[in-house]
């Protein structure tokens, strides 16, 4: 349950596997005290917006940490992305937006994970929408392992790449950066939008890019970029931890 929870057609589902081919357990790391997943979910009790908050869990000792915590959990299959994972808690709930917050990003804004539910709201044609924030530096628009999104003037997503995208001509190298944006993986599907894509093929795009939203837009979706100041820190690895929780103190 959270503090102001005032539009309960909302649902966010946190995703959290035990297994983590670069941090096993990571869930349960311990972040000031309690496990990383508890602080997750303690921070987005933030949010205005979040009707009802789900940690969607393969493991039970995630489960028991999250449920003596005194949060809510469900177990799930064993599922092949966190996407099908929501998709299976989602379809046991009536909502009518659900939110996919990433279940090892303690310090993600709440008014961050508002403005997307509020943008679905605001805007019944928008099937997905998604975060991105400006590039800071051109060394990680030309990462592989940052993905990167173009948009039209509405703000809908043109075309997600681990390529430096856009392609620039010759002359204009400085220009790629401030045409493209840095994705954010957090999600907002609608209700009817989330079970059309959980039943789509794997799409060539997809394929070759590695990444699902390319699914959604291969098969017609509409998703809306919004735009936030900056990335939350994430926990990929035992150093990342670390960095969160100098962070985490810092904050509290």
């Amino acid at each position: 349950m959270t503090g102001q929870a005032d539009s309960p057609q909302v649902l966010v589902v946190i995703p959290a596997r035990y297994e983590s081919s670069r941090f096993p357990g990571k869930a349960l790391a311990d972040l000031c005290g309690q496990p990383l997943i508890v602080r997750t979910v303690a921070n987005a009790q933030g949010m205005r917006l979040a009707g009802q908050i789900i940690v969607a869990t393969d493991d039970q000792r995630i489960l028991n940490a999250v449920t003596a915590a005194g949060y809510t959990a469900e177990i799930t299959a064993d599922h092949a992305t966190g996407t099908d994972r929501i998709g299976e808690v989602a379809a046991r709930q009536d909502a009518d937006i659900i939110l996919n917050l990433q279940g090892d990003e303690p310090l993600l804004d709440p008014v961050d994970a508002d403005h997307l539910v509020q943008t679905m709201l605001d805007d019944p044609t928008i099937d997905i929408a998604t975060c991105a924030h400006s590039f800071s530096e051109a060394e990680s628009w030309q990462d592989p392992n940052t993905v990167k999104v173009v948009v039209d003037r509405s703000g809908l997503a043109l075309y997600f790449s681990r390529a430096p995208i856009p392609g620039t001509f010759p002359g204009g190298e400085n220009s790629g950066p401030q045409a493209a944006l840095r994705h954010v993986g957090i999600y907002a599907f609608r209700q009817s939008a989330l079970k059309k894509f959980l039943t789509f093929e794997r799409t060539p795009l997809e394929k070759a890019e590695g990444l699902e939203q390319l699914r959604a837009l291969e098969n017609g979706l509409r998703i809306k970029v919004v735009r936030i100041k900056q990335e939350p820190v994430g926990v990929d690895t035992p150093a990342d931890l670390e960095k969160v929780r100098s962070l985490f103190k810092e904050k509290n």
